[in-house]
Formats: structure tokens, sequence, C-alpha cells
């Protein structure tokens, strides 16, 4: 991404520039919004009995060990020590339940609540809570995606809601910065508004009007503190090594986004469809999702943020509870574990269960439950509806047509 594309999505602004706790949000809500959510998903299918659902000494559980967590009864895998010790503060829903064998069908059911309807658009869940939680005053994106799976592509909220992708947090932002001094940029853009308005003064568009939005959003952002909230280098040495590698880094640098007021942030990492050897990929892998996870966690309830952000980590689909002839696990659809923490979500509890062996679904939740549930977390009204065609009287988007599960709910 240059900086011409990064303009463009700058003008969709995003957040309050106040990183006040109280008194940003009408009281008419159930419950009062949140600030923001952290969406991490595992692309291609994170294998439940494996990480938050273990089968300790059973014929499908494997080699890894299970080990207790800070709530008595719950167990997690070996391999995630320090999300063990954050259970106090999360949800596990063991008991998902898509139906959808297909990876990229899955990860549309599981990005919007409901299966894709040809020739209708729906937004992904970073688009609606962009729409909903975004607060104007503040240049900074309100949908940033860092390494995302492809998402769906909608426009009915604008472009200011759309995914702003990042590639790398060291230089999240290309071409940004000015390579020239404050005058001389000042100069630049005096200049470049003299042009604009001749041009304007006879071909007056829409387009003309939004690029003109456009520039002047960008030029705030460039000159806005608020951007340093790009900078995770700004973190103390000894936050940054508990956070580790580029996953740890990049939940640290959406802590940071978090803070500075933007809704949502999603953190894609790729790489869990092992039909093959999954024992020794996990017991490579999955101790860096744990660090960075469960620092995460922790690192937001610390600072008094939990309780104002929704973390979600999730996957399309779950692996089956045998193992195959390579020694790794198939796609399972139905009884897959994801993870909540945060906003409304009450703590420590467990939703929903796969039996003994991990090869039951009791209590399943539907993509659209989860979905309900999430948005009311959010303190969002489940039953909303948007994008009504005074043509055909029909709704574009509508949420997800499903109770919360209110067990899950603070």
């Amino acid at each position: 991404m240059d900086r011409r594309d990064f303009l463009k999505g700058a003008a969709a602004g995003g957040a309050s520039l106040a990183f006040r706790r109280a008194g940003l949000w009408g009281q008419e809500a159930p419950r009062p919004k949140a600030r923001g959510v952290i969406w991490l998903w595992m692309s291609g299918g994170l294998s439940q009995i494996d990480t938050f659902d273990p089968k300790p000494g059973t014929t499908n559980g494997g080699p890894q060990k299970a080990i207790d967590t800070s709530v008595p009864g719950v167990q997690f895998s070996e391999l995630l020590p320090r999300s063990a010790e954050q259970m106090k503060h999360m949800a596990v829903i063991r008991s998902m339940n898509t139906m959808e064998g297909s990876r990229a069908r899955g990860t549309f059911l599981m990005h919007v609540g409901f299966p894709a309807v040809p020739g209708i658009d729906f937004p992904s869940i970073g688009t609606v809570v962009a729409h909903e939680l975004g607060r104007p005053g503040n240049p900074l994106p309100r949908f940033v995606a860092i390494d995302p799976p492809v998402l769906p592509s909608s426009t009915l909220f604008g472009e200011e809601c759309s995914p702003f992708p990042l590639r790398n947090a060291d230089d999240p932002i290309p071409n940004l910065r000015s390579l020239v001094d404050a005058a001389r940029d000042r100069d630049r853009l005096s200049l470049l508004k003299d042009q604009n308005k001749e041009y304007e003064s006879g071909h007056a568009s829409d387009a003309s009007a939004q690029l003109r939005d456009a520039a002047r959003q960008a030029q705030d952002l460039m000159t806005s503190p608020l951007l340093r909230a790009f900078d995770y280098k700004e973190e103390p040495e000894a936050i940054r090594e508990a956070y580790g590698e580029r996953f740890g880094i990049n939940c640290l640098l959406a802590r940071r986004l978090i803070e500075a007021g933007c809704p949502f942030i999603e953190i894609g990492v790729g790489g869990w469809n092992m039909h093959r050897d999954i024992f020794g990929n996990y017991k490579r892998v999955l101790p860096t999702i744990d660090r960075g996870f469960g620092t995460l966690i922790g690192d937001l309830a610390e600072r008094g943020l939990l309780k104002e952000t929704l973390v979600v980590l999730a996957t399309e689909l779950g692996r089956t509870p045998h193992v195959n002839a390579g020694k790794g696990r198939d796609v399972h659809a139905c009884g897959f574990s994801i993870v909540l923490a945060g906003a409304g979500i009450r703590p420590g509890c467990v939703y929903g269960s796969t039996g003994p062996q991990g090869e039951e679904c009791i209590d399943p939740v539907t993509p659209s439950q989860l979905f309900a549930t999430l948005y009311s977390a959010l303190g969002i009204d489940p039953t909303k509806r948007f994008g009504l065609s005074p043509e055909s009287g029909h709704d574009t988007y509508v949420w997800p047509a499903a109770e919360p599960i209110r067990k899950l709910l603070r």
C-alpha cells in the first residue's frame, strides 16, 4: 500500500480524539457500548482438541497433556499456559456448529453470521462494528485489518467502514511521513488547494468533493498525535518482550489502536489446515499464539481496557476428533471451539460440550446465535435493520435472526 492508497483510506475518519472512557455513548443502549473489538482469526481450522477442549487420556486426545486453568474444572492444552492463566477473563464456546466443510464458506459464515446470498451485499462484523462504534473526529481508520483473510466486500456503510489493510507492523503506513519541512509542506498544500479550487469552479462534482475531503482528512492524520498509535516501538522493552514475535507484536499494535479509538482490528494467522503431523506442528507454532493472546488479555485487564474491549479468537472450522493416517486431523464443522473475552461477555464460563471423546456436539451454537451474542455484548441492538430500499421496501442488510446466548452475557 502506498501513500496515495492510504490517503484514500484516511478519508474514512473514525474515532474520537478523546480517550475518555465515560460519557461517549448514549444511555439508551442496554449496556454501555464497547470501545472496540480485537478479532484474532486462526485461518485454516484450529483444532479444538489440541487447544481449548482437550481430551486427556482418551483415544482421540493426542500426546499433549491438559493443564488446569485459573477457573476450577476447566482445562486447556499444555501448550497454552498463558491463556490458561487468563481463563478467569474468558468464555469458551466448545460447541460451534456451522455444518460447513468449505473453508471459504466457513470464513464468510464466521465473519457475517449467516450464509452468503448471491447478489446481496452483506458486510462482515468488522464493517458493522466500524459503522456502529465509530466516532467522528479522528482520522484513524475505523477498521484495521492485519494479515486478514479474504473478507466479504461491502459498500453498504461507505468506504469509511471498509477494512484498511496493514502488512507490516514495522512499517504500517509506508510513505506517510512528509519528506520536506513543515513550512514547505504547508506551501504545497496551499498550492494544491488553489489548483483544486480553480478546477472545481468549472467541474463541480461529488467525486471532487470526496477527493477534497480525503486530502483534508489525510493532512489531519499526518499532523495528528494519534498517528503514534501505529508505533509499537514506543512501548517499553519489557512489554514488547512479553508479547513475543510477529503475532504478539500485532496484538500489541491492536491494543494501541484500541486505546487510540479504532473500533475494530482484525489480526489473521494462517496455516492451521494441518492434515499431517498436527502434533509436531502445534508444538512448534502454538506457543507463539499463546504468548501473544495470553499477554493481550492480561495487558487489557491490567489497564482497565478489557471491560470495554471485546476480544474474539475464532476460526472457520475445527478438526476431527480422530487422527488420520498422516498423523493429522481433517476438517470438522460440528463442535469446535472459539474464545471470547471482555466487554459484555461473562468471564470464566464454558458453553457447550463435545463429550468425553470429542465426538458429540452438545448445545450447538450456530453462527447467527454467536453474532447475536457478540452484538449484544457490544451494546449493539441485534434486531436492528439497515439499508431499507425505498424502491423495493426490502432490507439490504438484516441482523442475524437468532436470540443471543444469555449464559454468555453479563
